[in-house]
């Protein structure tokens, strides 16, 4: 699967365009699914410097986010930020960062916003196709898995099971449009756009994190909602009920 041995924390990368809009939400929102009890880590992309993607406890998960055309060092789009505060999550310290070779190879779970930004992170390191899916795709992929399905202790036994059993679903599964999958670009855009695609990612996050934060036994209760406009829904075959994100160029 990788250069990089299989070991010590769970890494999951977050990636999209420039590392401003949707990769840091993601990162952060995922991040707030976990505290850190003894013996257990959390850490985001922009407190790790001590390696690719940032180690943590032998224990712990490390959650991360890198651009595919990032400029290193930008701050965080303000109303990325802002949604964030509201969220009771704290974006202080985050620096944008381009996406790498070594980030991908020693991430566990890739995780991107878009299919082309999936595409790109497999064009980037073919070894990292069985690890690398969107957000939603992943969402989709795993929403069969239940809690009694994933060991308890520990987030990389229950986040290798995941990874796997969302495998299984998409060597079994229908193919479905890209718009189900893929999350809407709001750099640019009004707050609404923000919180539209804000509300996507959270929705996205919720089953798969939800998960690991159980299995691994340092449940919190993830992100505040009350700021999030609702995510737009789907019926059985796959069709919007609505559409607050709307479509835009794809940059953040």
């Amino acid at each position: 699967m990788s250069a990089f041995p299989r070991g010590g924390p769970w890494t999951v990368l977050m990636v999209c365009t420039g590392n401003l809009c949707r990769s840091p939400m993601a990162q952060h929102l995922a991040a707030s699914y976990f505290s850190a009890p003894a013996g257990f880590s959390t850490r985001t992309g922009s407190l790790a410097r001590t390696g690719p993607v940032g180690r943590a406890g032998a224990e712990g998960i490390v959650i991360a986010s890198a651009g595919l055309h990032a400029r290193t060092g930008e701050a965080m789009e303000h109303n990325a930020a802002e949604l964030l505060r509201a969220r009771g999550v704290d974006p202080a310290g985050f620096q944008s960062r381009h996406l790498t070779v070594d980030l991908v190879e020693s991430s566990d779970l890739v995780l991107c916003a878009t299919r082309e930004h999936r595409s790109a992170v497999v064009t980037l390191s073919p070894r990292a196709l069985r690890r690398s899916f969107t957000l939603r795709e992943f969402a989709r992929l795993t929403s069969a898995v239940r809690l009694a399905d994933l060991p308890v202790g520990s987030v990389r036994p229950a986040g290798e099971l995941l990874v796997a059993a969302a495998l299984r679903a998409r060597a079994a599964g229908r193919v479905v449009p890209a718009e189900i999958d893929d999350l809407t670009d709001p750099l640019g855009e009004n707050r609404h756009r923000f919180e539209a695609c804000a509300a996507m990612i959270d929705e996205a996050l919720c089953g798969p994190m939800s998960l690991l934060s159980q299995a691994s036994q340092t449940r919190r209760d993830g992100p505040s909602l009350g700021a999030i406009v609702p995510a737009p829904r789907r019926s059985r075959n796959g069709e919007r009920t609505s559409d607050p994100a709307g479509h835009g160029p794809d940059r953040g």
